[in-house]
């Protein structure tokens, strides 16, 4: 298990950075392939997702969840095309579009349970922010603080989620949740921080400016995304291999504890 990190290393702060500047090399690598497969991902998931914020903004939270609950059916397939993609340009093999259709086919039962539950759960949060919001007093701050904890919490995870789909060799649901939430608690200052860029890039590609989004934001937080993961992946592995190689040598013993000659 990953040990938990300072709240003051400067490698925790440094490193989302790191991760990030990664990404977008990797994005400008294959520019036009990843524009392309961005461009099908908006064209499957915006058109549901924009009722759904409609909705959400009109106040009108039963069409807002439905919308938003739909549009996991065309959207988790895409969302899974675009992280196995992303895997390929990170481990530097040769990739194609054929590549990103390959891996909808092959994640999309998957990815529409893991998004769905996600989706699902990000709702529900959602709903008791709105609904708790309205409610006076103590009770009140005390429930909107516990939502507000679980949204970003429920945030951090969806980081490291899809990417462990690709990732992991045949990962079962269960698998990915653990895994992405002792990702979650084991680096909270790099994944607060990845999650905190990550929102930024989001907001100002989609509110902003608009045609990022539509063009490669959404690749790029994949790319992101799968380099955040592997980079914590990695650092398990280097210290499992380094703690293994400290241990001490375990003396084999006789029946009767006593230390056998080697």
């Amino acid at each position: 298990m990953m040990q938990r990190e300072s709240f003051l290393s400067l490698a925790s702060i440094t490193a989302p950075f790191r991760v990030f500047w990664t990404a977008v090399r990797d994005l400008f690598d294959e520019f036009l392939l990843l524009t392309f497969a961005n461009i099908i991902w908006a064209a499957l998931s915006i058109p549901l997702f924009s009722i759904a914020y409609v909705a959400m903004v009109s106040n009108a939270a039963v069409p807002a969840a439905a919308a938003a609950l739909a549009g996991v059916i065309p959207a988790a397939p895409a969302f899974a095309g675009l992280y196995v993609l992303s895997k390929r340009i990170s481990e530097g093999r040769a990739s194609k579009l054929r590549d990103f259709f390959a891996g909808m086919w092959a994640y999309a039962g998957m990815a529409w349970r893991l998004y769905g539950i996600w989706m699902a759960g990000f709702v529900l949060i959602l709903w008791n922010l709105g609904f708790y919001a309205g409610v006076p007093g103590l009770l009140g701050g005390v429930l909107i603080g516990f939502f507000l904890y679980l949204f970003m919490l429920w945030s951090a995870l969806i980081i490291y989620a899809f990417p462990l789909m690709v990732l992991q060799e045949r990962p079962s649901l269960r698998q990915i949740g653990r895994n992405a939430l002792i990702l979650v608690m084991s680096r909270p200052v790099y994944t607060l921080i990845t999650m905190l860029l990550m929102g930024f890039v989001l907001v100002v590609s989609s509110v902003v400016l608009v045609v990022p989004f539509l063009l490669f934001a959404v690749a790029l937080l994949a790319l992101w995304g799968v380099r955040a993961t592997q980079y914590l992946l990695d650092e398990a592995r280097e210290q499992q291999v380094a703690a293994s190689e400290s241990a001490p040598p375990v003396e084999e013993r006789g029946r009767r504890g006593q230390v056998r000659p080697k």
